[in-house]
């Protein structure tokens, strides 16, 4: 008659243990839950605008249109040559067969030659800047890194709140609605300028 008892208050610990274990379980993903849902520093960087603003982007583009202006005056050179050589060809007397041809020629030559130095020139313009460009953005995202390693900021996001969607073309206007990733943020989440003066600040003291 007493092992009922026994029996009974053996059962009612292990659901005691079993509810305890249950308990401690939930508590910890609980806590888990909670260590996962922590809120993380965001920022924003408008790329175009850090670059466009940097002093050393200034001194390069300056170093640039020096070698475009070079360029400039040897095409200006031919088109002036070619003028010139229309000019003679126009008082030539019209049985003057030989001369006419010869200029008629010279003509043709000069003409693709400046379409031939025209384009080369413009292909050269566009691999200067991406040479210009390109270790500038590294420099830029050494600089993001530093700033948000210093600050604290988790991730930081490219600023493309400024990017619109055109009024027209379909395939256009889907193209900018997917490429637009923020919808909305602060504008005290934007450390583009902290940015631009580290990177000026660098730049000035040789240290970029």
């Amino acid at each position: 008659m007493l092992r009922t008892p026994l029996r009974n208050t053996v059962a009612i610990a292990a659901c005691l243990s079993l509810v305890a274990l249950v308990g401690w379980r939930a508590g910890a993903d609980s806590a888990e839950y909670q260590v996962m849902a922590q809120p993380s520093a965001v920022a924003l960087v408008d790329v175009e605008r850090a670059l466009n603003e940097l002093d050393e982007l200034v001194a390069l583009n300056a170093a640039l249109g020096v070698r475009v202006e070079e360029r400039q005056k040897n095409l200006d050179s031919l088109r002036v040559q070619i003028e010139n050589t229309q000019a003679e060809l126009d008082e030539l007397p019209a049985n003057a067969t030989e001369k006419r041809r010869e200029l008629r020629a010279q003509i043709f030559e000069l003409t693709e030659t400046a379409k031939a130095r025209t384009n080369a020139y413009q292909s050269l313009i566009n691999i200067e800047k991406g040479e210009i460009i390109r270790p500038l953005y590294l420099k830029l995202l050494e600089a993001v890194d530093e700033v948000s390693t210093k600050q604290g900021y988790d991730l930081v996001l490219f600023d493309n709140r400024t990017l619109q969607v055109p009024k027209d073309v379909q395939g256009m206007i889907n193209e900018a609605i997917q490429a637009k990733t923020i919808l909305y943020a602060s504008d005290s989440l934007d450390i583009t300028d902290q940015i631009i003066l580290l990177m000026n600040n660098k730049y000035e003291t040789g240290l970029n």
